[in-house]
């Protein structure tokens, strides 16, 4: 204390006093204190603290899960909650933090399953193998030895029926059912049950619809309306194991199938007809209608099918199917059928008024003398197609060949005309007005074009419109070449038969359809008159649901062929096919009645 006496303590200021005896004090201490050494750790205890430090990394850390939801107000969130803490709550004795959200939501899963999913003991709840819950998934493997086992075709209701069944035996027996035997009886399985109390349940897989499984006439149904062979749709069914109708069953199925068909077919015919008449304004003169027959086999056919289709529509008004009963001869069938077709609407008449003002076909001369003859008010007219496929090869003889007969059956003037003298005879047929006369001149007329004279050229030609026109072919300026492409001209059908072409009328639509009906027609194959008829009658349904649908969009192709023919091609619709549907409501209306 030998500092503080060496201030003069001031008598009544204690604070003042204080103070300095604490700085004099504190200026003591920092004289005697020394800095801390570090400390020091031992080797061992360096590596136990590793140790330590390496359990903690090691041991697993828990692994967290997350539920979220959405709720549709800040209430119905809040109610959840307290829902959830008063589960918790329930659970740890009074207090929600005894009880983690995981065990919470476990044991409310659980209770919930085994009251409201099922009630099997716990060994039918776990797989065999992968030690697995089977309710959580439906997957079952299968094996070589199972990969053999039998299929078969199932309704809805069958299952619901089984269902009920075996837990209708659950209440009875405590034993479970095994499955004893399974029977195929066309694509249905009749399948045998039992338990160890010698109980049995016999179950198919199929519902009844009058005396005919509900699945085998469906499979029937389908057969029918895709148009395969009997022998691929037994093929593809013994190679994928579901069983096959029998022959018996098929021919009990027809027998009431054709006739359904064809009601709908003579109903698809009207309905076609009366479009057909709506499309036009005046049917004072009639309608025009579109011809041709089609053979069944590519030889010596049994059967042939002569179709006719409105001009406008492209419907099918009637098809007349002519057999070797009727005539022997397959190349009279076509006048045949086309005799049938003018009388079927002949008894028309009286109830639509229906006359045919303009009947195009391929030109057949047979149904020609026939329209003639028989004083028939329609005008026969031939396709365009026939009469101009072979122009180009026929012009071709005087365009090229040897050179000893240069100037006498060719000319190198002509050699680049085969294909543009056929656009010509297009062009020609399409803007003659109907007058025969005009037709025939504006034939003759291209030879005046290709010489550069172009006085009797058509006033919207390029060759009259554009003042630097300039002719992108040969110039014929030889007399000799002149004959022979005059010559060429009028040897043609068009310029010998100009009244049979003036309407410009193409068989397009109708070759189309024989080309369509090939789904259902196989000309390898030859069926017996009541399939033949079927066959051709769902290829009319088809076609008459399907000409005129919309398209998505068009493309441009080029045949590699033809390259100066390039088309926009539509691309359809898918095919909607209601007439499935139309054919089984009255299948099953009449195996109800039964």
């Amino acid at each position: 204390m030998s500092n503080i006496s060496s201030y003069q303590i001031l008598e009544g200021n204690l604070e003042i006093e204080f103070f300095i005896i604490m700085e004099a004090l504190a200026v003591n201490m920092n004289e005697n204190i020394q800095p801390a050494e570090k400390r020091k750790y031992l080797k061992d205890k360096v590596e136990s603290v590793k140790r330590r430090n390496d359990m903690r990394k090691e041991k697993p850390k828990p692994i967290e899960g997350k539920i979220n939801f959405s709720s549709g107000s800040i209430d119905e969130k809040n109610l959840i909650y307290g829902m959830t803490n008063d589960i918790k709550k329930a659970m740890g004795g009074g207090n929600p933090n005894r009880t983690t959200n995981k065990d919470m939501l476990f044991e409310v899963m659980t209770f919930y399953i085994k009251n409201n999913i099922t009630q099997l003991d716990e060994d039918q709840h776990m797989a065999e193998e992968n030690n697995i819950p089977f309710l959580d998934c439906s997957f079952t493997s299968c094996n070589e030895e199972t990969s053999t086992q039998k299929l078969f075709v199932t309704a809805e209701t069958s299952i619901e029926n089984l269902i009920k069944r075996v837990i209708n035996h659950g209440k009875v027996c405590k034993s479970q059912l095994h499955l004893y035997s399974t029977d195929i009886k066309g694509h249905v399985g009749v399948c045998k049950l039992k338990c160890e109390e010698k109980h049995e349940l016999l179950w198919s897989s199929s519902p009844y619809m009058g005396d005919k499984y509900l699945c085998n006439l469906r499979m029937s149904h389908g057969f029918y309306v895709s148009g395969i062979l009997p022998n691929q749709y037994s093929r593809f069914c013994q190679a994928s194991n579901i069983g096959t109708i029998g022959e018996t069953t098929l021919n009990s199925i027809f027998q009431k199938y054709a006739p359904v068909v064809s009601q709908l077919v003579k109903e698809s015919y009207e309905t076609a007809l009366l479009e057909e008449i709506a499309s036009y304004e005046e049917l004072q003169e009639g309608i025009d209608i579109v011809t041709d027959a089609r053979h069944g086999t590519r030889k010596n056919s049994m059967y042939t099918d002569v179709v006719c289709l409105g001009a406008r529509t492209h419907k099918v008004l009637r098809v007349e199917t002519i057999s070797k009963v009727d005539c022997t001869s397959a190349q009279k069938h076509e006048l045949i059928g086309t005799e049938r077709i003018y009388e079927y609407f002949k008894n028309l008449r009286d109830e639509y008024e229906v006359k045919i003002r303009v009947h195009c076909h391929d030109r057949n001369t047979s149904v020609n003398k026939f329209i003639r003859i028989n004083g028939i008010d329609t005008e026969s007219t031939n396709d365009t197609w026939h009469a101009t496929k072979n122009i180009a090869k026929e012009i071709k003889t005087i365009c090229s060949g040897p050179r000893y007969k240069e100037g006498q059956t060719w000319h190198p003037e002509l050699s680049d005309k085969a294909a543009s003298i056929k656009t010509h005879l297009y062009w020609a047929m399409k803007n003659c007005n109907k007058d025969p006369v005009k037709l025939k001149l504006s034939l003759l007329n291209i030879v005046e074009h290709y010489k550069n004279n172009h006085e009797h050229c058509s006033e919207l030609s390029r060759c009259k419109t554009d003042s630097n026109y300039e002719p992108t072919k040969y110039l014929i300026k030889d007399p000799k070449a002149e004959m022979l492409l005059g010559r060429a001209l009028m040897n043609t059908q068009v310029y010998k038969s100009p009244t049979d072409y003036v309407h410009c009328m193409d068989s397009y639509y109708v070759e189309s359809f024989n080309n369509a009906i090939l789904q259902y027609h196989d000309k390898r194959i030859n069926f017996s008159k009541q399939v033949y008829i079927l066959r051709t009658n769902l290829a009319v349904l088809d076609w008459n649901e399907h000409v005129n649908r919309q398209t998505t969009s068009l493309k441009t192709v080029q045949d590699a062929k033809n390259p100066r023919r390039q088309v926009k091609v539509k691309i359809l619709k898918r095919k909607s096919y209601n007439m499935w549907s139309e054919i089984w409501d009255q299948l099953v209306q009449i195996y109800l009645d039964l």
